[in-house]
């Protein structure tokens, strides 16, 4: 398992370009470009709800649902298999699989270094931001 330096921060925007596009402060960048399963919290009488949501060709319904501006990212981390997992401070959650012909997710940090979900889920990671080099090259 492998946690992301992107933990307690704020998501400052939303966008879709070559998959979807959450900014986060402090130089972040996570682009996910498999489908996703975003899950809602409850509200009111209204329960949680899990959604699939293809980044690449979201619908004009589903647009609404991506707005995180804001919000914290609580937890985030990815497992053995590569699948990426995110929870967020309203609430919400997305969980990403790896892709079998495709990179899924990839993250970038400007004071961290870089982080992807390759084909196959072979996770690659690189920290300039880390003395041991243990954490460079392949998690997987």
């Amino acid at each position: 398992m492998h946690t992301q330096w992107i933990e307690q921060r704020t998501v400052q925007r939303v966008s879709l370009r070559e998959g979807l596009v959450l900014s986060l402060d402090d130089y972040n960048e996570l682009v996910i470009a498999r489908p996703m399963r975003l899950t809602l919290p409850a509200i009111g009488s209204h329960p949680s709800e899990e959604v699939l949501i293809d980044p690449a060709r979201v619908s004009a319904q589903e647009r609404p649902l991506l707005d995180l501006a804001g919000a914290v990212c609580t937890r985030a981390w990815c497992d053995d298999e590569g699948a990426l997992h995110m929870g967020f401070s309203r609430g919400h959650c997305i969980d990403v699989d790896p892709d079998s012909h495709e990179t899924a997710w990839e993250l970038y940090g400007k004071r961290h270094g870089y982080m992807a979900c390759l084909p196959h889920g072979r996770v690659r990671v690189v920290r300039h931001d880390l003395v041991d080099d243990e954490t460079n090259g392949a998690a997987n």
